[in-house]
């Protein structure tokens, strides 16, 4: 869900959120437009308001998890690797889960460290 754009606003994140941001962006390729992640993380708060119904969310916004299949990744699938090898596989080359993709919208304001947990919570 998509954070109400009336009644959020952007705060510095308490010492257990950047924790879990920095941990969850750790590795992400360069590629990923991931922000920088400085001391002091800003992240969406929200209080609720007539626009959202009180519940601090008005719209939806995707995350998503894709990967490039280049010839050695091709290669890789056709020999029928496990869920895991692929996905590990997958990440070594440079996909970004739904979680980081989730964690960089976080940053950007578009929605919660809570609702990337509830729906992506690896």
């Amino acid at each position: 869900r998509k954070v109400c754009g009336q009644c959020s606003k952007m705060e510095k994140a308490n010492p257990q959120e950047s924790k879990k941001i920095k941990a969850g962006l750790k590795g992400i390729s360069k590629e990923a437009a991931a922000p920088k992640l400085g001391t002091a993380l800003k992240i969406p708060r929200t209080k609720g308001c007539k626009n959202c119904n009180y519940t601090g969310y008005r719209g939806r916004i995707g995350i998503f998890e894709a990967f490039l299949v280049d010839d050695k990744m091709e290669e890789f699938i056709l020999n029928n690797p496990s869920t895991a090898a692929l996905k590990k596989e997958a990440v070594k080359r440079g996909m970004v889960t739904m979680y980081q993709d989730g964690l960089i919208k976080v940053l950007g304001g578009a929605t919660t460290l809570e609702e990337v947990e509830r729906v992506a919570a690896e």
